[in-house]
């Protein structure tokens, strides 16, 4: 969807998109697929993987998780940051009494337990960005889907670590 959206979007106004979709996994524009997931589990479990048009980190979607796409026309990539989407997405979960907050460059948290990972482009004029909402995601499918590794966790690259650095909003 984003990729259309960025080669035929002709409009002079903000686009936001809500959506989810069936267990999926999304894997970012430069990534290695074949290190980033499990692809025996993938296999087994019959779950689509697709590439985005931004970078990025490999996730997992469900059901449980809502996504966003936000699309601005701007004049240049330097123009908007990540922060500029971000707050607002964070202010909306505190108006919900959800105590969220972002962390880094591009995650938010509750009691630093990642919650949502966010992306984004710039391409012709428009910057897209999307990101994840962890509601009641299957955790443990996101698990055995992707393959962690120890850069990506400050304890050992396990996949039991992962459940540590994971929550989800309700």
């Amino acid at each position: 969807m984003d990729a259309w959206l960025l080669e035929n979007l002709h409009a002079d106004e903000p686009v936001v998109a809500l959506w989810q979709n069936a267990p999926t996994i999304i894997v970012g524009q430069n990534q290695n697929t074949w290190a980033e997931v499990n692809l025996d589990y993938v296999k087994e479990q019959q779950l689509p993987v697709m590439r985005r048009v931004t970078g990025g980190g490999a996730v997992y979607h469900d059901l449980g998780n809502l996504c966003f796409t936000l699309i601005l026309p701007v004049a240049n990539s330097g123009s908007v940051d990540f922060s500029t989407f971000v707050k607002p997405v964070v202010k909306a979960l505190h108006n919900m009494g959800i105590p969220a907050e972002a962390t880094g460059r591009n995650d938010l948290v509750i009691e630093g337990k990642k919650i949502s990972c966010n992306a984004q482009r710039y391409q012709n004029g428009y910057l897209i960005h999307h990101g994840t909402l962890l509601f009641d995601s299957d955790v443990d499918a996101m698990v055995h889907a992707l393959n962690a590794t120890e850069k990506r966790l400050d304890d050992a690259g396990i996949k039991n670590q992962i459940f540590k650095k994971i929550s989800r909003i309700y």
